[in-house]
């Protein structure tokens, strides 16, 4: 017993130091107001999801004021998992924008203490894991995601990265059964998180699992199996309509003109040397945008490397334990430059990815880990080199992690006016239902349009996956409702459904696609409700079933 306090007291203090050496990057986030990036849609997220919440409407698919007010499918297709954590800080009395502002300080957090855990786990030296944590925070991509971009997101899956790879080695190392929950819930997490991290995760994952079960002769084998599909099930609600049911919306956009990924490959100079800093955007050469893997960072990760061939005979597990990560990181960076064109040409879900560059998470996340090796091979020099290469890291780094420009602006003001309506169209091809040739010019109006006869719409409300009013009908009447037609869209006339169309485009400049339906003369109560498809029937069933696994795995009788 006192051993276990001893352990917890120790690991408590690098945990505090963890967080204080962690402040300088989170610190310009630590007051009211709020910033501009590129993806300025964090907060709306949030208040939409919120409103899903309100609802009930779980899992959130639909949302209300997304594609100019006709409503949206962006949580079938967009990875939620952070926004439900930003709609419950929101609850818990935040205003949206400073939820926002609070997941990404908890994402700079959590990924460095997570990065410490696998460190700490993996090479036993709590040294290590606290040089690894500081190098996988203090790396130009971790600033360019949070105060360039605003990936929160791509941001957030950095701290699932090395969950995922410290919950499988405890896995395969102790065949426990809290392991196969953990790495269940870390699949499932980073699977929820971002979508295009998971894909070009998942290869590097396997072989991380597939090395350690070697070591252990397989032993754990079945285990990390079933933890593997007990991850997919958590995750089932939101993977299985992203697999199943892309033809349903509009994707091209997200595949040409500026995201056309041939447009972002990154030369040496940028990955390796560069040290620039601006708030421009990729592809455009006179704008400054630094995407590096961090000079540091590399110059450690080489290191570890040729250390491990110097220390092969003495150490023969840690040094191909190291040549795996250093291979494997090198595969990442070359996945950026374009001498890899030919695979990205030859894999079309790579396309996906937009930009080549989204590798330099993955890259981040290895050299960080290689620098806990580095620690390692230094033997008794492990304080001093370590020391150095933090206070390195953090002298070429610390400057960056500040935003462009700062506003004195409160949710009222975000979501109002110009604001408002910048948010409800930005991005608005991308998840389009198939149904809308193109986009709407205009926002939806409050009510259904009278097509043809003539009918009086008495009240009329929108919720998040539904619309509801009541109609007198004085003449028989078309009525087309201001939500787009989406797979799984019903319609009721007093409680009844009825059949819907969605082909009536009169008096709009392109077809949207939206909800139409014929009545008779009469008075109605007349409903829209987005419903869910088989597939994501499947997926809830399937993340129900893998919840109550969980619960059962955890709390049944030896």
């Amino acid at each position: 017993m006192g051993k276990i306090k001893t352990l917890t007291k120790t690991n408590f203090f690098w945990v505090i130091l963890i967080f204080i050496i962690s402040l300088p990057v989170v610190w310009s986030l630590l007051r009211t107001g709020y910033f501009p990036m590129h993806d300025d849609l964090q907060a709306f997220r949030i208040h939409q999801l919120d409103k899903c919440l309100d609802d009930g409407q779980i899992p959130c698919r639909w949302v209300p004021d997304a594609g100019y007010r006709y409503g949206y499918p962006q949580f079938n297709y967009y990875p939620p998992l952070p926004y439900y954590v930003g709609a419950i800080l929101h609850r818990l009395g935040l205003q949206y924008i400073d939820s926002v502002k609070v997941l990404f300080v908890a994402g700079y957090l959590l990924s460095a203490m997570t990065m410490y855990l696998l460190v700490n786990e993996v090479l036993k030296n709590k040294w290590a894991g606290f040089v690894s944590a500081v190098l996988y925070t203090y790396v130009p991509y971790k600033a360019v995601e949070v105060y360039v971009r605003g990936a929160l997101s791509e941001f957030w899956a950095q701290v699932f990265f090395p969950l995922v790879f410290w919950s499988v080695y405890k896995l395969i190392k102790t065949g426990k059964n809290k392991y196969i929950v953990l790495f269940a819930l870390s699949v499932a997490g980073l699977a929820t998180t971002h979508t295009l991290m998971t894909m070009i995760f998942a290869p590097i994952a396997v072989l991380w699992a597939a090395y350690w079960l070697w070591k252990d002769k397989w032993i754990n084998f079945k285990k990390v199996f079933i933890s593997g599909l007990l991850g997919f099930g958590l995750s089932a609600f939101f993977t299985l309509p992203v697999l199943f049911e892309k033809e349903f919306v509009h994707v091209d956009s997200m595949l040409t003109g500026y995201f056309d990924y041939r447009a972002h490959f990154v030369n040496l100079y940028k990955i390796f040397i560069s040290n620039e800093w601006g708030y421009g955007s990729s592809g455009f050469p006179d704008e400054k945008f630094n995407l590096s893997i961090g000079i540091i960072q590399w110059v450690v990760g080489l290191g570890a490397g040729i250390l491990a061939i110097f220390n092969y005979k003495k150490n023969k597990e840690l040094s191909l334990t190291t040549f795996y990560i250093l291979l494997a990181t090198l595969v990442s960076i070359f996945m950026m430059h374009m001498k890899s064109s030919f695979i990205w040409a030859w894999l079309p879900p790579l396309w996906y990815m937009q930009f080549p560059w989204r590798f330099l998470a993955v890259s981040i996340f290895l050299l960080s880990l290689l620098s806990g090796y580095f620690v390692i091979f230094t033997a008794k020099y492990k304080y001093l080199l370590g020391g150095v290469v933090m206070i390195i890291a953090v002298i070429l780094n610390i400057n960056f992690f500040k935003p462009k420009d700062w506003y004195q602006i409160t949710d009222q003001q975000k979501f109002s006016g110009q604001s408002w309506e910048k948010q409800m169209t930005i991005s608005i091809f991308d998840y389009l239902p198939k149904s809308a040739t193109l986009p709407p010019i205009n926002e939806a109006p409050k009510e259904p349009e009278v097509m043809d006869g003539v009918a009086e719409i008495v009240e009329y409300s929108k919720g998040s996956n539904f619309q509801f009013g009541k109609v007198n009908v004085f003449e028989d009447a078309s009525l087309r409702l201001p939500l787009f037609d989406f797979p799984g869209m019903i319609v009721k006339v007093n409680g009844q459904k009825v059949d819907h169309y969605n082909n009536d485009c009169r008096g709009t400049d392109f077809c949207y696609g939206l909800i139409s339906l014929d009545l008779k003369e009469g008075a109605y109560d007349i409903e829209a409700r987005l419903t869910d498809t088989p597939i994501r029937k499947v997926g809830n069933i399937l993340t129900l079933l893998s919840l109550l696994t969980v619960g059962w795995i955890l709390f049944r009788k030896k």
